[in-house]
């Protein structure tokens, strides 16, 4: 069944439903798909592709460019592909209203650093995102799949230091609150989630959480991750296709790691 705008996360818009229709048919399955798994995520990063072209271009939208002082070229390159991570798959979005929702106000300004992570028009701006549906399928259970929409974005020197330490803020207070996008209001409670023990640092800075719609039970519930590498973050917001707790496989952030780091310094 397509996503329904009211059925998305912190990303949902109503443009988002227009995308679905128009992508190719492989995107289109593909999507309709994980929508059946994972109604509550914005998948709509799989649906991506337009006219013209051949048929690969049609099934493998190139990754979004938006502009921004900071190089599009590199940070673009810098997005994880399906060659990067053994059991991971990657289908870049086509376009940017599949990665970031409408503005976003919330009635509790703790929260609003929350809200902002799926925003197109946060507080502090992303000077250049691109972004992709990750797909883990290392597990041989084929219910714990897990399925990220991931965002990777640039920004002005020093700001996205400050978007992880007023997320961090954020989450030692914010536990709920209420999202009008669009002209309509969904519930959310927010829960803090610490790092594994043991587990090597994801990045140089790096928080997670699970958010839930509350009216969605199990199956709107959430886990965000974001990560920040320099100048860069990546954000990943998760579900596992039984809607059991989710997971957000090291490896996978530590690699975007590194091709964030690797194309910040040129190497």
């Amino acid at each position: 069944m397509p996503i329904r705008a009211r059925s998305r996360l912190l990303t949902g818009s109503r443009e988002s439903a227009a995308d679905l229709r128009h992508g190719g048919p492989h995107t289109r399955t593909a999507v309709l798909a994980a929508a059946a798994l994972v109604p509550v995520l914005a998948l709509t990063a799989a649906c991506g592709g337009g006219g013209g072209g051949d048929d690969k271009a049609k099934k493998e939208p190139g990754p979004v460019r938006a502009s921004g002082a900071v190089s599009t070229a590199k940070l673009t390159s810098a997005l994880l592909t399906s060659s990067d991570v053994p059991h991971v798959q990657v289908l870049p979005a086509g376009s940017k209203t599949q990665l970031l929702g409408p503005a976003t106000t919330v009635d509790n300004a703790a929260c609003q650093p929350v809200a902002d992570q799926w925003s197109s028009r946060p507080k502090h701006t992303r000077q250049v995102y691109t972004g992709a549906m990750v797909t883990d399928t290392a597990d041989k259970d084929k219910n714990a799949k897990a399925i990220s929409l991931e965002v990777i974005a640039s920004y002005a020197p020093g700001t996205a230091e400050t978007v992880l330490d007023e997320l961090t803020t954020a989450l030692k207070t914010c536990r709920g609150f209420k999202a009008t996008r669009d002209g309509g209001v969904t519930s959310y409670t927010v829960r803090p989630v610490a790092p594994p023990a043991g587990r090597p640092a994801l990045g140089d800075q790096e928080v997670a959480y699970t958010i839930a719609d509350t009216a969605r039970g199990a199956a709107g519930v959430v886990l965000v991750t974001v990560v920040r590498s320099g100048g860069a973050t990546a954000a990943y917001e998760t579900v596992r296709a039984d809607h059991k707790t989710a997971t957000l496989r090291a490896a996978i952030a530590l690699k975007q790691a590194e091709k964030l780091r690797a194309a910040a310094t040129g190497d």
